[in-house]
């Protein structure tokens, strides 16, 4: 069974309201000294903290009358409708203006980064026509080149078969012709030198 709190919620609180008062500041060490030793310190740490944490929720500080607003004499309580209905109006018109300055400013933003976008966007088609261009141009050189390398082995083979078969006729008529001597060779010349 759970041992009851030697000190109310209420004694703690208005502890440490006296403490304020008194210009001093209400820590959990503080409010337990006012309150003469009593209590243990993290539950008045929490009692406190939950306190001040409601307490900066509200607007206004609540106040010790018990007069309500229908107790107001009727020119302060039409002075006071009036101020609040005006007060709601600027607020309405407040909110208002904050959202259709948001808006303009959030259609502002979306058209900067529509623009970089489209821009980014127009420079990589470009570079890809660039790329479709230079691929196309590369692939026709290369088949140029093909072509051209295909037609000097054409030729290469041709020229071959020509030199094969002038060896042979010139070897030909030097074993017939004994007496006529071929020009020397490049390497003949240099022996001879």
């Amino acid at each position: 069974m759970a041992r009851h709190p030697d000190v109310a919620e209420k004694a703690i609180i208005q502890a440490g309201l006296e403490l304020e008062g008194l210009g001093k500041t209400p820590n959990p060490g503080a409010i337990r000294a006012h309150l003469g030793y009593r209590g243990g310190l993290l539950r008045i740490k929490a009692i406190w903290e939950a306190f001040n944490a409601k307490r900066q929720q509200e607007l206004l500080p609540k106040t010790h009358q018990e007069l309500g607003f229908d107790a107001l004499p009727d020119d302060y309580a039409g002075q006071a409708s009036q101020l609040m209905s005006r007060v709601s109006e600027a607020l309405e018109q407040l909110a208002i203006e904050a959202y259709s300055k948001s808006q303009q400013l959030f259609e502002k933003r979306i058209k900067a980064m529509d623009k970089a976008h489209q821009e980014k966007l127009s420079y990589l088609q470009e570079c890809e026509q660039a790329a479709d261009q230079s691929i196309t141009r590369l692939e026709s050189e290369l088949a140029d080149t093909q072509q051209e390398l295909q037609q000097l082995a054409d030729q290469n083979a041709k020229l071959l078969i020509e030199n094969s078969e002038l060896r042979g006729r010139l070897s030909v008529y030097e074993n017939r012709n004994p007496k006529h001597k071929t020009a020397p060779q490049p390497q003949e010349i240099k022996q001879n030198a």
